[in-house]
């Protein structure tokens, strides 16, 4: 094998010089030079890639440990002109402390489990690189990114741009039975999916059936979604106690489900569609104990807010199973929907959407959210179940097809204003300070305004600052790394 032909000392990334033999930079330019250097690589060892082309060879990091003031590090000499082609792929196996970065990803083999795999690792860090593998198609579908391993925990996957897409599988996937801890994805960029013939092109799968039941505590946040249109799931959670949180998604085919598992977060993000295209939607709800808050949907063709009934009951605990009934739609017990404002779409809020499953929701909850479509019904309770209804407000269509008080659901125009292209509260609307109930984890609104009043919606009428805007690509991706 090569030997890496430059070696230098570097700085520590504390700012304190150390010994050549514990931190030292390799410069290489050859696939052989690169795995000579990750062989050889020890706590501080940065690696880096002359631009050029790296195939046709993978590179194991196996048992490589940095450390959290010294990773260890491979990236590009120059942002995306280190390119991985071919039959090479990243194992990153048993590892902790390695930072990838700045590599562009480009495969267009049928054998690699992925263009980079972490398995049994923590604190893994994979940012600024760019993923636009050209796999053909295959049935089972190719994962570009995939965390595995029971042990693996606190992994980042951040300032990534993924796309386009044009073959089966996701984007990122969680694997195992077991789910990898802690693990954050934000700040990445998403888009340009193409649609596919069959089930399996999520863009963010977090978890299998198999793992729905292990906690995964997986926060995806600060991502831009943009026209991925490969699969019902946007980003599908199959597994449990994660939070998807301030992310944009834009005129996606598709919605974020919590297919399997209990205790998800879904708040704060944005679904707005261009009111065209065809299956563009907002949330799928299944399982138990579940919060869906603080989100605003606009112009879109498919159902905003669904939760869904099921063809299996596991009981209000989710002890009621076999390993069988793992993959099944789950009945809803306890879900939270609050604070939530849908504007310009096609449906509203939905009640068990899915006419072939006869388990309605349980003991769930629809609370201070607004509706204001000119079509549909906007509270559509499809199945009957004992959701209760308190605080909401609907304008503009059929308020509901069940009756309701004025308390559950108000028939009033909530009096927006346009500001920045999204329909907000006026000074006189009459969501001000009307919410109602006791749900004390809407602390704020979806761009991050106090709840002072508590109004009725996902916006707060406030003077204080906005804290979260609509994510746009120059916010998100390579170029948006500091």
């Amino acid at each position: 094998m090569a030997v890496p032909a430059q070696v230098a000392p570097i700085q520590a990334s504390n700012g304190n010089s150390t010994n050549l033999d514990v931190v030292q930079a390799i410069y290489v330019s050859t696939p052989a030079e690169l795995n000579a250097a990750i062989s050889g690589a020890v706590e501080g060892t940065m690696i880096v890639l002359a631009d050029g082309t790296y195939a046709d060879t993978a590179f194991p990091i196996v048992s490589k440990n940095g450390s959290e003031t010294n990773p260890i590090v491979i990236k590009a000499a120059n942002q995306g002109k280190a390119v991985i082609a071919g039959s090479s792929y990243l194992n990153v196996d048993k590892s902790s402390f390695v930072t990838i970065q700045g590599l562009k990803f480009i495969q267009n083999a049928t054998t690699i489990p992925a263009a980079v795999r972490m398995i049994n690792s923590n604190h893994v860090r994979l940012t600024g690189n760019t993923f636009a593998l050209t796999q053909p198609y295959n049935q089972s579908g190719y994962k570009w990114v995939s965390l595995e391993g029971a042990t693996s925990h606190h992994n980042r996957i951040d300032h990534n741009e993924f796309g386009p897409r044009a073959d089966l599988g996701q984007m990122i996937a969680f694997q195992g039975n077991v789910m990898s801890k802690y693990d954050v994805i934000e700040y990445n960029y998403f888009h340009d999916s193409l649609a596919q013939p069959v089930n399996g092109g999520e863009t963010i799968r977090a978890g299998l059936s198999g793992s729905s039941m292990t906690e995964g505590f997986a926060t995806i946040q600060y991502n831009l979604f943009d026209n991925l249109d490969s699969d019902d799931e946007i980003v599908s959670v199959k597994s449990s106690s994660n939070t998807v949180r301030y992310n944009t998604f834009l005129n996606n085919k598709g919605q974020v489900t919590s297919r399997h598992g209990m205790n998800n977060s879904f708040y704060g993000n944005y679904f707005l569609g261009d009111g065209v295209k065809a299956g563009v939607g907002g949330f799928r709800i299944y399982g138990n104990d579940h919060k869906v808050y603080n989100n605003y949907m606009q112009n879109l063709t498919h159902f905003p807010l669904d939760i869904d009934s099921g063809d299996f009951d596991g009981g209000s605990d989710g002890t009621n199973y076999t390993s069988g009934d793992l993959a099944k739609h789950w009945r809803v017990y306890r879900a939270l929907v609050v604070n939530n404002t849908i504007v310009d779409s096609a449906n509203g809020i939905t009640i068990g959407r899915k006419y072939d499953k006869d388990k309605p929701p349980v003991d769930s909850r629809v609370a201070n959210n607004i509706v204001r479509n000119s079509k549909g019904t906007l509270y559509n309770e499809r199945i009957q179940s004992n959701t209760v209804f308190e605080g909401n407000i609907g304008y503009g269509s059929t308020v509901s097809n069940e009756p309701h008080s004025s308390s559950e659901i108000l028939n009033v125009d909530p009096g927006f204003t346009l500001v920045d292209g999204l329909q907000k509260l006026s000074a006189a609307s009459p969501a001000i300070g009307a919410a109602v109930g006791s749900y004390p984890f809407v602390t704020e609104d979806f761009d991050g305004q106090p709840r002072d009043a508590y109004d009725v919606g996902a916006d707060e009428y406030s003077a204080a600052p906005i804290v979260r805007k609509i994510l746009t690509p120059a916010d998100v991706g390579p170029n948006a790394l500091d």
